[in-house]
């Protein structure tokens, strides 16, 4: 289990890191940075799914 949290925190980090990077390079409202923001919002979401259950 432990693992399968490493690999969402990851996950999560890398696609904040993405979300910034785009967000920089072409302004918050362009549908990529909004896509890549609402695949960050899905991941947060399964994360504090996951530490609810626990």
């Amino acid at each position: 289990m432990e693992t399968s949290m490493n690999y969402l925190l990851s996950d999560i980090e890398k696609t904040r890191t993405e979300m910034i990077d785009l967000a920089r390079q072409f302004g918050y409202s362009n549908p990529n940075v909004v896509q890549c923001s609402q695949r960050l919002d899905l991941l947060l979401n399964v994360y504090e799914n996951r530490q609810l259950r626990h």
